[in-house]
């Protein structure tokens, strides 16, 4: 028999929802409730909220009477329906009216005595409806007269039927007195809408980011992954989300013990929603256990349901289930509902219905997890199809759903080597994907009290690497111990899936040690595995370990991996494309915003953070760097709360490089205090990374020789470390500060190797910045051929800080060689470009060139509003009136990177250099009333 729960129990007022401090999410009820009592009170009213069990009607109904009583002076009266109460006539009118009885007097003796009599405090004849109505209005009247009065009635649906149809009939009357009454009821299948035929509010169910804010502000310290699950579980239901974290332990609320597939109800929740299944018979009750357990459709609802339509009709007429016509599924009407009917079956119950979906299921995958769930004790074969099914599921992207089925096979194994090894690989998804440091260090700590010998086999080795690597940044002793794992292990003595996740770990290191020995050593391994290792891996043995040295057809490989990648909903495979594309500028982009946006919902965690790394690196070589910004600051925040010190670092290298080429030495400060308190350590690739960025901003600063000298120590010029990506990025850079500094031979040497390198065939960004740098050491009756070719790529605009450089190195060049009248436009163009990104330092050295050339302000054109094409006088008009690029594109269907190409040509013609002026220049530069362009050219 389906058991009974002996906690249900009737809930007392305010029992919905009660959280101290703000309301998240109900803004827009409190609004509308505010301004009803502040109408009501003087012009009487009333308003009906209505809403599902635990929505937080109450705890709105209260705060706003409560507040419209304090502002108002109002007298407040206050009851609840009780179902313990609904045989008791009036009994409900007699709670709200009892704190006023004194006052019962002042009335007309018919209208006391109806009323008296209702209220059982005399005896005589029951007076009719229309007496009693008239007499209670009179005694709201006479009430109203010494101070306006807030009816507040919760929990309308559990009143006497004499008190409720009381009430709601002289509802409809107040109208000119200063009486407010308000009434809160469960909305539910027997509930009709509108009925009462009085203003009516409905409570909806919090957004998920409503809910997920209410639980960031119960100062309960939840795991990322967790909120999600609790998300999803209270369905914007604010009691469950008050409620549920309540059933967790507090390694569960960290993310250090897996959550159970239904989170525990407490005796609130139950008493809400369990009650509903008390009055049901066992076989609708079972019926409704396959469906919850059946939550992902996997088994087709016309097997579950055959032959039981008397049992589909009764848990529909229940308003428990309803059938989605357009998906051909069973659902129930709130989440919540699906949990208790988990909770009230027993253990022996669920694995019988589980038993049941495997026989009815016809997919292999399904069939694994329900036959795991209906298993007693241990069974190898079961766990070994349930270990092949977690596979599976972290291969489609859900990789909470296959640590918990990979800690289900652990359980299940009778051979403690098998059980270690399915710990250690729940482990490495813990802290490689999710970013559970904590969870997987714990489910480490459980492999190796299974087997003491664990850390030898290649699983344990590789969730033990991820984990050093991943939060204090062990890359020597992460490296160690993967290479150890590999060397003993065979080409065919290896699980193919368990291989990848080595490699990829491994990657991982190399790429954070950035040190050419590890990189060596990953070539040998892949040269010894390739045959069993994804192509991704493969390729990156030379895309991230040496990328200036990739041949075409590696390149044409990595294109057609980048492009599935784009499509892959396998967050690891999304991951190892983008870091093995980025040295050669090419990035899923589509793939990395999907899994960055699965991390916000609590998904892929430390994956998404990585992916917010690669996604901010692209956004500030493309100029956007005030999206770099935001990405990185997001990147930076989730690998604090997690503990992902490596990630952490290299989310901080986008924002420090903004803050460095703009001259923002308060901005490095606070990051590089923010690196230092990380966890991450001192890893191989900080000396370089960290000498570009104080380049950058000596650059900026314009001190060359001290620039010259910090990206020498990177590599010196003419060559490319294999192991240094930076170097590649920074071929311009070199080039630049080597001139500057007077170093000529080191700037022409560094073009040559950049040259024979064939830098310019790896990607249009480097052939960009190649091209520039050739055309900067161009000799004197040459450069002006060489600039004219760079400056007419179309693609230059892609990248407006390389642009704006040449911009203003051509705009020097022809000032120095006495070509002044054609200097102006391209340092005008440069002061511009400069602007846009916020490069202060360089916008002003750019202006201090255009003084050099005699102007200290552009000649403001009478005719210059004629020279724009339409297209551009629209665009600078939304620009003047404050829009962003992205706004006007939105309005004139372009692309911000159009506009941006719009405004370059713009700024020069209305002769300004910030977006600022272009208000005033407009406004000089039109035409005077009742004359237009024509007439004034013909003149």
């Amino acid at each position: 028999m389906y058991q009974t729960s002996p906690n249900l129990r009737q809930p007392r007022l305010g029992a919905e929802y009660s959280v101290d401090g703000p309301l998240w999410g109900r803004e827009r009820e409190l609004g509308k409730l505010s301004s009803f009592f502040e109408q009501a009170t003087e012009n009487g009213g009333a308003i009906l909220i209505t809403g599902e069990a635990g929505i937080g009607r109450t705890t709105l109904l209260s705060l706003a009477a409560r507040r419209a009583a304090e502002n108002r002076g109002a007298r407040l009266l206050r009851a609840v329906g009780l179902e313990s109460e609904t045989h008791l006539r009036f009994g409900s009118l007699h709670q709200l009216l009892l704190p006023v009885l004194g006052t019962l007097h002042s009335l007309p003796n018919t209208y006391r005595e109806a009323l008296s009599v209702a209220l059982g405090t005399e005896k005589g004849y029951l007076p009719t409806d229309v007496l009693l109505a008239t007499s209670l209005l009179a005694w709201f009247r006479h009430l109203s007269l010494r101070a306006p009065v807030i009816v507040m009635f919760d929990d309308l649906q559990n009143s006497d039927p004499a008190s409720a149809d009381l009430l709601t009939f002289v509802a409809r009357r107040v109208d000119g007195m200063k009486v407010a009454m308000a009434f809160a009821e469960r909305s539910g299948p027997a509930v009709s809408p509108g009925r009462w035929a009085i203003r009516e509010l409905s409570v909806s169910a919090l957004l998920p980011a409503e809910a997920d804010s209410v639980l960031q502000h119960q100062r309960i310290p939840f795991h990322r992954s967790v909120r999600r699950r609790l998300v999803e579980a209270a369905a914007g239901n604010p009691l469950a989300l008050a409620e549920l974290p309540r059933g967790l332990s507090p390694a569960q609320k960290l993310g250090r013990d897996p959550l159970p597939d239904t989170i525990p109800m407490t005796d609130r929740l139950r008493s809400v929603f369990v009650g509903r299944l008390q009055a049901l018979p066992e076989s609708t009750l079972e019926l409704l256990l396959q469906v919850a357990l059946n939550a992902a459709g996997e088994v087709a609802v016309s097997a579950i349901v055959r032959d039981r339509d008397t049992d589909l009709k009764r848990a529909e007429d229940s308003g428990m289930l309803h059938i989605d016509a357009a998906e051909q599924r069973l659902r129930f009407a709130h989440p919540l509902l699906e949990a208790a009917v988990v909770e009230f079956a027993s253990a022996s119950q669920r694995r019988a219905a589980h038993a049941e979906l495997a026989r009815l299921s016809t997919d292999e995958l399904h069939q694994a997890l329900h036959r795991g769930e209906a298993v007693v004790g241990v069974d190898e074969v079961v766990a070994h199809d349930l270990a092949a099914a977690a596979i599976t599921i972290a291969g489609r992207g859900d990789t909470l759903r296959a640590i918990a089925v990979l800690i289900r096979a652990a359980e299940l194994s009778r051979i403690p080597l098998e059980r270690a090894r399915r710990l250690a690989q729940a482990a490495y998804l813990g802290s490689q994907v999710s970013g559970n440091m904590d969870g997987a260090q714990a489910m480490l700590e459980r492999a190796r009290m299974v087997d003491p010998h664990t850390d030898e086999n290649l699983e344990s080795a590789t969730a033990a690497a991820s984990h050093l690597v991943q939060s204090v940044g062990g890359v020597d002793a992460a490296h160690r111990i993967l290479v150890a794992a590999l060397d003993s292990t065979t080409e065919f003595d290896v699980d193919v899936d368990s291989l990848e996740a080595a490699m990829s770990t491994l990657l991982l290191v190399c790429q954070v040690a950035g040190r050419e020995d590890f990189w060596a050593r990953y070539a040998e391994v892949v040269a010894r595995f390739e045959a069993r290792l994804p192509a991704i891996l493969v390729v990156s043995a030379t895309s991230l370990g040496s990328p200036a040295r990739a041949t075409n057809a590696t390149l044409a490989e990595l294109d057609a991996l980048i492009a599935q990648a784009d499509l892959d909903p396998n967050p690891v495979r999304v991951l190892q494309a983008a870091l093995a594309g980025l040295p050669l500028d090419r990035v899923p982009r589509r793939g990395l915003e999907r899994v960055v946006e699965d991390a916000r919902a609590g998904g892929a965690i430390a994956t998404g953070a990585a992916c917010l790394t690669v996604l901010a690196a692209h956004a500030v070589a493309e100029g956007r760097w005030d999206e770099a910004r935001r990405l990185a600051d997001e990147c930076v925040n989730i690998c604090q709360e997690q503990g992902l010190g490596a990630i952490e670092w290299a989310g901080l290298h986008p924002l420090m490089y903004v803050a460095a080429c703009r001259g923002d030495r308060a901005t490095l400060h606070l990051a590089a205090d923010r690196r230092r308190a990380s966890r991450a350590g001192a890893v191989g690739t900080q000396p370089s990374f960290d000498a570009n960025i104080e380049a950058q901003l000596a650059m900026a600063e314009g001190r060359f020789h001290d620039a010259f000298e910090l990206f020498s120590s990177i590599a010196s010029p003419g060559t490319f470390p294999a192991s240094q990506p930076v170097a590649l990025w920074t071929v311009l850079d070199v080039v630049e500060s080597s001139l500057r500094a007077g170093r000529t031979a080191e700037a022409r040497r560094h073009v040559r190797a950049s040259l024979q390198l064939g830098l310019p065939r790896l990607s249009p960004r480097l052939r960009f910045l190649t091209h520039a740098a050739s055309a900067f050491i161009a000799s004197d009756d040459r450069y002006e051929e060489a600039f004219d070719g760079v400056l007419s790529n179309p693609e230059g605009g892609r990248w407006p800080f390389y642009l704006a450089r040449v911009e203003l190195t051509y705009g020097d060049r022809l000032r120095h060689s006495r070509e002044i009248r054609r200097a102006r436009p391209h340092l005008e163009r440069a002061a511009v470009l400069f602007a846009e990104l916020g490069a202060e330092p360089w916008r002003e050295r750019a202006v201090a060139s255009l003084r050099a050339t005699g102007q200290t302000r552009r000649r403001a054109d009478p005719y210059a509003s004629a020279v724009l094409t339409p297209k551009e006088e629209e665009i600078a008009r939304l620009a003047a009136r404050g829009l962003s690029n992205k706004e006007i594109g939105g309005r004139l269907y372009l692309s911000a990177r159009t506009v941006s190409g719009h405004l370059y040509r713009i700024f020069p013609k209305l002769g300004i250099t910030t977006r600022a002026a272009l208000r005033d220049a407009l406004t000089e530069n039109s035409p005077a009333e009742g004359e237009d362009v024509q007439s004034r050219d013909a003149s």
